[in-house]
């Protein structure tokens, strides 16, 4: 009687205790969470012929899940007899007031300089644009050898 008591009250407390272990480890919050990862996309790479009185224009877009997003690079231009050129971030807005002849605010902006690193946070979702202008030249086309990434989280 004694075997079948202490037998009883195993099983019992193997009902009881067992899911009661699991609920506890299953429902305590501790969530997996997934550490956030470095995404890379290269606007240009390579050298770019920027005609007199033009520009290039590399367009890309900013999102919501893309959090810490910088963009970053460098340029050196040559030709003309400033080997220059002036490279501007601007959101899309701006870009269209810019590309009409506007005073605009950038994201940033070389003046008119040879070579130069690109460093840009950019916090709010959107269309942006990166722009090497030759405008200010009348004659002469330049070259710009260039490497621009935007770099996120997600």
């Amino acid at each position: 009687m004694k075997k079948r008591f202490i037998a009883i009250i195993v099983g019992l407390l193997t009902l009881i205790i067992i899911p009661l272990i699991a609920c506890s480890q299953s429902g305590s919050g501790a969530q997996v969470q997934q550490q956030p990862v470095l995404r890379t996309s290269n606007l240009v790479n390579g050298t770019i012929t920027v005609s007199s009185g033009s520009y290039y224009n590399a367009t890309f877009s900013v999102i919501g899940a893309m959090t810490s997003c910088t963009l970053t690079g460098s340029f050196t231009a040559s030709g003309g007899s400033g080997n220059d050129i002036i490279a501007v971030v601007l959101d899309d807005m701006a870009f269209t007031n810019w590309v009409n002849g506007h005073q605009v605010s950038t994201l940033y902006n070389s003046g008119q300089i040879t070579t130069s690193n690109i460093n840009v946070s950019i916090s709010t979702p959107g269309t942006y644009h990166l722009v090497f202008s030759n405008k200010f030249s009348t004659f002469t086309s330049k070259q710009v050898s260039t490497s621009v990434n935007l770099n996120w989280y997600q």
